[in-house]
Order: structure tokens, then C-alpha cells, then sequence
């Protein structure tokens, strides 16, 4: 690669890792559940193992505590304050993520062109940069699952045993970091597995390989969630699907079977498809180009003015905005002419159907785990790598011969897509559907307050039960009762007395959004019950950011 590659990647990684960590400069806490994330690091300092439940806040996240044991591991050893090891340091890593997908592509295509293309698609787009700006569990899982299917691309055929040893090290790192980076690791191993071997008229070692890799993996995984997770499991695993309690466990393996059948019948029969969708002309490019936007903008549409589907959250049309996504994702479209001829393209198309498999399945049964919104991320990882293919294809498809400008043009074109789209990569609270993920300094001292002044249970909404929960794990509720917060004086005295609340509190971005239940968009706390609260009860704590009342 020549010395303006390598520029071009540092700066790619660096810009991923700078506007990564904008927020957390920003902010004393960035993330709606950061709080509870930190106390769970400290947790693991002070006791070696995680509190086995806390109430108010589900029972999962105790079971995987990878990221929690890295940034406290950290902190133990560096001497760095605790609180910026647990926030800081997932960020950072993830940051690098675009680095594994130039090592994907460049080592598909023998060239770092299409790679740096791939790479910046990763590290620019909104969704990326704002879910994997929040250091969460996802954030580092999101990271160890990009390593695995980079070693499997990059170095496995060259490494065989050193690099199946140290995937599934990575696995078993992955296994108790993140479930739903798991899940889509083993998606898209199984993608890859199904597609390949279909494709291919010859068995090829790389696929046996993978499938021992996935059985391991898959093994290690149910053993885990069930044995050890098991609140997890008992309350995610048996309703993922449409599939009853555990039987859901022997549908990875059952495809496996099902894989072996067709390829089998496939292979004897010679069958393949008749018709060429990969020609190469600019002509074919623009056809199936305006099918793939026929298709998907009008669900871009749909989520902007519905909601997403199996959740109420709805951003309205601000969602629009982001509407150059939808455009640069269309440049993956001539990739299908390369990915054809490239050793490992069946696999990088197994990711990304199986991934949509996924998507639908929890559409069609409407799990609660499998919800589209939670699909985002991984889905864009997997066009990334088309796109970079695609764009580079695409330059030479237009104008074989001038090349050199046209691709420039198309270039500042692509360019200006990107930087048109990066500054709103941290929605404001209006824009964000009334979501707000940051929390400030006030807020997290009212929570320090609280921890020595109160005894009582405290009523507040999520992101702020997290600032007070990571302060003192008081016994909080927000999910208990709206109409402390949205209606009338009467409706409110009684879940206060209800749910046993000693303490409501609220800052000045709840009063713009109050958010309660998972799922649903928060809505203004009501000015005239706050005005009730002014009249009834005592303020014991006040500043221009946060207020508590005392209610009983």
C-alpha cells in the first residue's frame, strides 16, 4: 500500500475514534443505562462478581460482564479513575472497528482502494457512530464480533491453527460480553457456512473449518445463556422466536442438517440459476440500483413516519434527514459483478441474507429481542463491505478509459454525502423523539445527595435512575407508573403511594422528555403536575438543574 494509503486509514481510525468519544467529553455520563454499566464495573472491583439481581433493571446484563471486568481490569492496573476506565475504554477499542473492515476487504480484493472505501463507510454513518458512542455492552461485542470474522477472513486459509484457536478464545471473550453480538455472530457464520456451501460445486476446507467453529461456538453459547445466564435465558431465550421454550436451542444444528441435505442435492443434480445478474454494464448497475430503492426507501419512509416496527418509538420526519444513508448504501449495488468471481464472496452474501432472515423472523413473530432497530447496526456492517467493493467497481464501470476523473467527481460526491450527514450523528432532544442520552454533573451530584440524605424509595425516569443508581444503588423505579409524571395531582398521589415512593426527582431534560417505558417515546412531564408538586410538598434539594421533592 502506498504512503497516501496509509494516511488515509490512520486518518479513517482516528476520525472513528475522535467523534466516538465527542459525547463523552460532553457529558459526565453518555448513555441512557451508563450508570448502571459503571456500577456493575465497580462491582466487579469490589467483590469480583456482579450483584446476581437489581431490581428495576432486568436480569441480564449481571450475566455478561466482559465489558465491566476489561474497563475495571483497567482501572486496577493504570491507576485511571474508574469512571473514565468504564466509559472511555469500550469506546476507544471500538473505535478501531474500521480497521478490521479494510483487513476484510483488502484482503478480498488485493487492493486498498475498495478497502479504504469500506472502511470509511463503517466509521462515518450516524448509526454507527452514535450507538457505538455509548459505552455499553454492545459497543465492545460489536468489536470482538468484527475480530472474529476478520481473522476468519483474513488469516484463516494461511493460519489454520493458531487463528481457529484464537477466534474462538474471542468467541468465548464475545460469549460473556454481549448476547446479541453473539447471536449475529453466529448468524452470520451460519450465513456464510449455508451460502458458500451451496455455491460451490467442490467441498472447500475453509467451510469445514467454519462449521467446526460455529459448533463449538454455538455449543459454548447455549451452555452459557443456560446454564450460567439462566435469568437471561429464562426470560429471553425461550420467546425469541415462535419456536416454544428450548426447542429453540436445536434450531442451529438443525440447519446445519439442512445445509448438508441441499448441498448434497445441489452438487448431484448441478443446479444453478439461469439468469445473469451480474452483468457488468453502467446500464445493468442503474436497473437493479432503482429495484433495491424501490425497495428500500419506501421502508425508510415508513420508519420515519410510523415508527420502527415492534416498538412505539417514533422520530418523525427529522428521520429524514439521514436520508443519504439510505443513498450511499445503494453504491453496494454493482458489488454483486465482483463478489461472484472473489473467493469469499458467497460468505460476505450469507451475512448479509441471513441477516436479513433474522430481521424478518422478528418482524413476523414479533420478539421482543429480535426487534429491527437492534438489526441496524450489524446490517450496515455487512453493506459496508459491499459498498466499498461496489463504489470501486463502479468508477470503472462509468468511464473505462477517462477513469481518473469521473472517479473524482464520484468521489466529492460521496464525500459530500458523508459530510452532510456526520454532524447529525448526536440528534438533539427534539429531533431524537425526546430522547436525551447524556447526563450532567448536576444530576449525578443529586444522585451523591440522595445516597446520603435519603432513605426512602426514589421516583425518577430511566436516564436519570441511572445517574442515581450508580451513586448509591438506591431502590428506584421508572417503569412503575406514569401518572406521576403525565397526569392529573389525584391520579399521581396514589402511584406515588401505590409504588411506596418517598422521593420524585427530575432535571430540566425531563421536563422536556420523561422517559418511563422501554420502548415508547418519552413525553414532557406535565407542567400543571409539577405545579401541584411546587404547592404540596417539600423541596429538600434544588438546583438549576435537578429538583427533589420529599412525598411523604
Amino acid at each position: 500500500m502506498k504512503r497516501s494509503g496509509w494516511f488515509a486509514l490512520i486518518a479513517i481510525i482516528s476520525f472513528s475514534i475522535s467523534i466516538r468519544t465527542v459525547p463523552l467529553y460532553d457529558h459526565t455520563l453518555w448513555g441512557i443505562d451508563c450508570g448502571e454499566y459503571v456500577y456493575y464495573t465497580w462491582q466487579w472491583v469490589e467483590t469480583g462478581s456482579a450483584h446476581p439481581y437489581i431490581e428495576g433493571w432486568g436480569s441480564a446484563y449481571p450475566y455478561f460482564p466482559g465489558m465491566f471486568i476489561l474497563g475495571g481490569s483497567f482501572s486496577m492496573l493504570s491507576g485511571a479513575d474508574l469512571i473514565y476506565s468504564a466509559t472511555f475504554l469500550p469506546v476507544l477499542v471500538s473505535g478501531l472497528s474500521p480497521l478490521f473492515v479494510f483487513l476484510m476487504v483488502n484482503k478480498l480484493m488485493n487492493d486498498h482502494r475498495p478497502a479504504l472505501l469500506s472502511a470509511l463507510f463503517l466509521a462515518g454513518l450516524p448509526p454507527i457512530i452514535y450507538s457505538y458512542s455509548q459505552p455499553k455492552p454492545e459497543t465492545l461485542g460489536f468489536f470482538l464480533m468484527l475480530f472474529v470474522l476478520t481473522l476468519s477472513v483474513s488469516s484463516l486459509r494461511e493460519h489454520r491453527k493458531a487463528v481457529l484457536s484464537l477466534m474462538f478464545l474471542c468467541a468465548l471473550a464475545l460469549i460473556v460480553t454481549h448476547h446479541l453480538s453473539a447471536y449475529f455472530l453466529l448468524i452470520m457464520l451460519l450465513g456464510g457456512i449455508f451460502v458458500s456451501r451451496l455455491w460451490r460445486k467442490k467441498e472447500w476446507s475453509i467451510d469445514r473449518d467454519r462449521t467446526v467453529l460455529y459448533i463449538l461456538f454455538a455449543v459454548s453459547t447455549i451452555l452459557y445463556w443456560v446454564f450460567y445466564a439462566h435469568p437471561f435465558a429464562a426470560t429471553r431465550v425461550k420467546d425469541t422466536v415462535i419456536f416454544p421454550s428450548y426447542s429453540i436451542v436445536i434450531v442451529p444444528f438443525a440447519i446445519l442438517v439442512l445445509i448438508e441435505l441441499l448441498t448434497r442435492f445441489r452438487r448431484r443434480f448441478d443446479i444453478s440459476m439461469p439468469i445473469n445478474v451480474h452483468k457488468q454494464d453502467a446500464r445493468s448497475f442503474f436497473i437493479f440500483t432503482g429495484i433495491t430503492a424501490l425497495i428500500v426507501l419506501p421502508v425508510f419512509i415508513y420508519v420515519a413516519s410510523k415508527g420502527f416496527p415492534g416498538r412505539d418509538i417514533e422520530l418523525g420526519y427529522s428521520l429524514l434527514i439521514y436520508s443519504p444513508v439510505v443513498f450511499l448504501s445503494l453504491f453496494g449495488v454493482p458489488s454483486r459483478k465482483m463478489i461472484k468471481a472473489l473467493e469469499e464472496g458467497p460468505s460476505m452474501v450469507g451475512w448479509f441474507v441471513f441477516i436479513i432472515f433474522s430481521l424478518t423472523a422478528g418482524v413476523i413473530s414479533g420478539s421482543s429481542s429480535l426487534l429491527p432497530m437492534r438489526h441496524v447496526t450489524f446490517l450496515i456492517l455487512a453493506i459496508s463491505i459491499f459498498f466499498g467493493i461496489g463504489l470501486f467497481h463502479l468508477t470503472s464501470v462509468l468511464n473505462p478509459s477517462e477513469g481518473m476523473t469521473k472517479t473524482i467527481a464520484l468521489s466529492l460526491v460521496v464525500f459530500l454525502l458523508f459530510a452532510s450527514i456526520v454532524p447529525f450523528s448526536f440528534p438533539s432532544q427534539e429531533r431524537a423523539g425526546g430522547y436525551q442520552e447524556g447526563t450532567e454533573w448536576e444530576d449525578v451530584e443529586a444522585g451523591f445527595w440522595i445516597k446520603s440524605s435519603s432513605t426512602g424509595r426514589v421516583a425518577t425516569d430511566h436516564r436519570m435512575s441511572a445517574a442515581v443508581f450508580l451513586t448509591g444503588y438506591q431502590n428506584l423505579t421508572w417503569t412503575d407508573g406514569e401518572d406521576m409524571y403525565f397526569g392529573s395531582y389525584d391520579d399521581a398521589l396514589i402511584e406515588l403511594r401505590n409504588y411506596n415512593i418517598s422521593y420524585i426527582m427530575w432535571d430540566q431534560d425531563m421536563l422536556k422528555g420523561t422517559a418511563t417505558e422501554p420502548g415508547v417515546n418519552p413525553r414532557p412531564f406535565d407542567p400543571e403536575l409539577k405545579r401541584s408538586y411546587n404547592e404540596n410538598f417539600y423541596r429538600v434539594y434544588h438546583t438549576e438543574e435537578v429538583e427533589v421533592y420529599i412525598t411523604q
